[in-house]
């Protein structure tokens, strides 16, 4: 099969939806697919450079291209003239970013990736959800099938778009490598350990709060920057390389997973880190949120995500375990799914 990933990352990079999009088009290249990718150039050196910080090596069947350069119309007129390239030949496109689809020529198959719901996300945050809405309806028009990144996606998808949506629908999860399967070797200091973006609704400002309950002795450290009003009895490390997550890790005594309890948190993400933390073996401590439950069940010790006294008391349950159960789930294992999918599209 023939098939163009429409989401243009920025490479190499340490953002999770980069990271998702270059491991399931390595994947689906792996199980024999020609596959395109088309990426804005993040650093210097080519091909093998943007590879190089995941670990991965170019399969047969993977066609990355780069932008030849780095300035934003140069980057955004190379793009265009790629997809236009693409599209003479027969084949599909299984898209991640919705904007991108208004550029395809009319008569390629569109398959939408999504992992939110914009117009709902703008009615949460009291903003007019006109010009999504009408985004989404236009893309549905186009597309001959939807995946989603979670079951409340999809949830949200039906309950907003239901008469519009193409019956070939499915939703397939994110996935990890087998190099998160980690003989653990914790640090001497014990330490509770975060990894990936600072953002705001990500919820690590009620883990803050929290701080002053917590176990004598027990050190918070945030791999991946500092947000503002982080403490100064937080240790923050620079984000790491994909490849080098795994050593990280594998130093912790127990694993952070905050969010929020709000549409993205309740309904809309599929942690990647969550993958990540499920293969190690090591405690993890959650929010207890829909989301997370589907994917982890009763691994986790969960913690209220409106009360610090319950991060608290899931951090001292955590760092009283053993090791949990491993849960492996793999980028190959995705790929088989999307291209499941993909083969069973109305032709």
């Amino acid at each position: 099969m023939r098939i163009l990933h429409l989401y243009r990352p920025r490479l190499p990079s340490l953002r999770a939806q980069a990271i998702q999009v270059l491991h399931t088009t390595h994947a689906l290249a792996l199980r024999g697919h020609q596959v395109r990718l088309l990426a804005d150039r993040g650093g210097e050196g080519g091909v093998e450079e943007a590879l190089a910080p995941f670990g991965l090596e170019l399969p047969p069947g993977l066609e990355l291209e780069l932008a030849p350069t780095i300035w934003p119309p140069g980057a955004g007129l190379w793009f265009r003239s790629r997809l236009w390239a693409w599209g003479r030949e027969p084949g599909v496109v299984y898209a991640r970013a919705k904007r991108y689809i208004r550029l395809l020529p009319a008569r390629i198959p569109v398959v939408l990736e999504s992992h939110e719901l914009d117009s709902a996300l703008d009615r949460e945050a009291g903003r007019d959800p006109g010009a999504s809405e009408r985004l989404e309806r236009e893309v549905l028009q186009r597309c001959c099938g939807l995946v989603t990144n979670c079951e409340g996606t999809m949830a949200l998808w039906e309950q907003h778009h239901g008469p519009f949506l193409p019956a070939s629908r499915r939703v397939i999860h994110n996935a990890t490598r087998s190099d998160r399967k980690v003989q653990r070797q914790p640090s001497a200091e014990v330490r509770v350990l975060y990894t990936g973006s600072p953002r705001d609704y990500k919820g690590l400002k009620i883990v803050f709060d929290s701080l002053s309950l917590w176990p004598a002795g027990v050190r918070l450290v945030l791999v991946g920057g500092a947000p503002p009003g982080v403490p100064e009895n937080v240790e923050v490390q620079a984000g790491v390389d994909y490849q080098k997550l795994p050593a990280v890790l594998a130093t912790a005594h127990v694993l952070l997973l905050p969010l929020e309890d709000n549409l993205f948190g309740r309904q809309l993400t599929s942690p990647l880190k969550l993958w990540d933390y499920l293969a190690t073996g090591i405690p993890i401590v959650a929010a207890d949120l829909p989301t997370v439950r589907a994917i982890a069940g009763d691994l986790p010790c969960y913690y209220d995500p409106h009360r610090p006294s319950s991060i608290a008391a899931a951090v001292e349950r955590a760092l009283t375990m053993g090791e949990s159960p491993r849960r492996l789930r793999l980028w190959e294992e995705r790929a088989a799914e999307v291209e499941e999918f993909l083969m069973g599209l109305p032709r």
